[in-house]
């Protein structure tokens, strides 16, 4: 059976899960489900955690590992920028340590995080663009996730509760950047830029910002599907869960590609846009930011989550935004739903849970690229390794087994191969000396009756080697002041003659060389005393290394 790799979204007013499978050619989607947080007066945690618990006993994945996203106000998002381009992996991870202690209100023995770098923004600013842009960086930027390290431990607690060991706490980004990287319509679009992805929950709006495979920017707005309903039930003066229901089956926004075509419309549109338009703004400011940090301006957007599936709302925030913004299409949920579930895409919740899903194949790639749990400062969890013991254990048994049938079967090949030579080797030796030897016998051989080993023709020591052996033991200068003029090296001794200044100098010089190995017998000639006291000298030096 393959393995199954799942991820969470524990939302405040759903709870989205993806399972998905990893392959040799990639992963694909086995399921997704959401699940509504049941109302009640219990605190919102516990009414999550059985929602969650019924979804894992209901997907038969109690005792398994899988992945908690994070998002909202339970993380800190920083762009920070450093000044060299190139660092070790465990060296940056302390300059980012050291820079988030400084800007996010966490002691860094109280913080888990993680971190990875941007690639390079273009140089060249789109057209229409206003407001600041930031220069090309001087060293690099990486974008980094950071939350309290207690946080983390709860959220770890509620999946054992709820019924399965969380592997790891995954940032939103890396969800973001392989959504984007499975949607067709964006290539169709060529939006070969930075792309944002606006995830429209129920309290909170996550928007990330993707270019070249990696999250460049990220930041929650505190604006979102509930504050719609609110102004809905506070308009209409209904309940909430009946302005939500209202919400979903008539909710909409007009704009000029989608104007309101009744008065009924038109004062729904009035209802929504009083929280639709800040909302946009902070949009806006949002995408603003994201190029004053990194100076990426996103050309497209995609809008995922349950707030957009609110009629409308993709032309009210291209208008808005000032770029193309859509919801999914039937081509991006059949892609994201992979081969095993396309015929059956558009009965899954893949729009609203489009990160969640995005989550799942990013853990389901072997390394996410923002998980808090295994980041710095975290503890990773290795109790799936537990879970797989009696696979692996059968695993590494078979290569072993394996392992020793090869070595054998290489062993036998050699010995038929040895017998072959020695076989070849007899007869040879049979033709040439009228009688068979071994290897060992004919390499001691010397041709000759009664001879012993053969001397090789290649000396021991080149005139190279004896040059250096020479220039090893003359003394240093402070000692001898030495002046060569002539030295000549043969396959018996070596000729060298020149100046010193005193006697002494030529004692030292002889004693020196005498040390060496080559040069025990040295024979000194006439010296000659020339102008200013300097004694010529000459010494015929017999080699014993050649």
């Amino acid at each position: 059976m393959a393995s199954r790799m799942f991820a969470v979204d524990l939302g405040a007013w759903s709870v989205k899960l993806a399972i998905a499978s990893p392959g040799i050619r990639g992963a694909s989607l086995i399921n997704v489900v959401e699940r509504l947080v049941p109302q009640g007066d219990q605190p919102i945690e516990d009414r999550i955690r059985a929602a969650l618990a019924s979804v894992i006993d209901e997907l038969k994945l109690r005792d398994e590992a899988g992945y908690i996203g994070v998002y909202g106000d339970q993380v800190f998002t920083q762009v920070l920028e450093f000044g060299f381009k190139h660092l070790r992996r465990s060296d940056l991870d302390k300059a980012v340590g050291g820079e988030l202690e400084g800007v996010v209100p966490v002691d860094l023995e109280d913080m888990v995080y993680c971190f990875e770098q941007i690639p390079a923004a273009p140089a060249a600013v789109p057209e229409g663009v206003r407001g600041r842009i930031a220069p090309p960086a001087e060293g690099m930027r990486v974008l980094s996730y950071a939350m309290r390290r207690d946080r983390a431990d709860q959220l770890i607690e509620v999946g054992k509760q709820a019924g399965f060991n969380a592997r790891g706490l995954l940032a939103c980004g890396g969800a973001a950047a392989k959504l984007v990287e499975r949607t067709p319509s964006l290539m169709k679009a060529r939006t070969d830029g930075a792309v944002a992805v606006i995830d429209i929950g129920h309290e909170r709006t996550d928007v990330v910002v993707v270019h070249a495979g990696k999250a460049v920017f990220s930041r929650s707005v505190a604006r979102a599907g509930k504050h719609v309903t609110q102004a809905i039930a506070s308009h209409w003066r209904m309940a909430f869960g009946d302005a939500e229901r209202a919400k979903h089956a008539d909710g909409f926004v007009a704009s000029q590609a989608e104007p309101a075509t009744s008065e009924a419309w038109a004062r729904i549109h009035q209802v929504t846009v009083t929280e639709l338009a800040p909302f946009a703004r902070d949009i806006r400011q949002t995408l603003a930011a994201c190029r004053a940090k990194t100076g990426f301006s996103p050309l497209a957007a995609i809008l995922v989550g349950g707030g957009a599936r609110l009629r409308g709302i993709g032309s009210f925030l291209t208008e808005a935004l000032g770029i193309p913004a859509w919801r999914l299409t039937a081509d991006d949920v059949a892609a994201l739903a992979g081969p095993r579930l396309a015929a059956n895409a558009q009965n899954l919740p893949i729009d609203s849970a489009a990160l969640t899903v995005g989550m799942a194949y990013d853990a389901a790639g072997g390394r996410p690229q923002f998980d808090l749990h295994s980041g710095s400062g975290g503890s990773i969890d290795f109790s799936f390794v537990r879970q797989k013991a009696v696979p692996l254990g059968v695993s590494v048994l078979a290569i072993a087994a394996f392992a020793a049938f090869s070595a054998y079967a290489d062993l036998y090949r050699l010995k038929k191969s040895e017998k072959t030579l020695n076989t070849r080797l007899a007869q040879e030796t049979t033709e040439m000396y009228g009688s068979a030897r071994t290897a060992s016998e004919v390499l001691n051989s010397t041709g000759a009756a009664g001879g012993g080993a053969a001397m090789s023709p290649v000396p021991k020591m080149t005139s190279y080697d004896l040059l250096l052996e020479i220039n090893t033991h003359i003394p240093p200068k402070d000692k001898v002041t030495l002046d060569v003029d002539k030295l000549e090296i043969d396959n018996e001794k070596v000729d060298m003659s020149g100046t010193v200044k005193t006697p002494e100098e030529l004692d030292a010089l002889v004693s020196e060389l005498r040390k060496s190995d080559c040069f025990k017998d040295i024979q000194r000639g006439p010296t000659d005393t020339l102008e200013g006291g300097i004694r010529k000298f000459r010494l015929t030096m017999p080699v014993k290394c050649m």
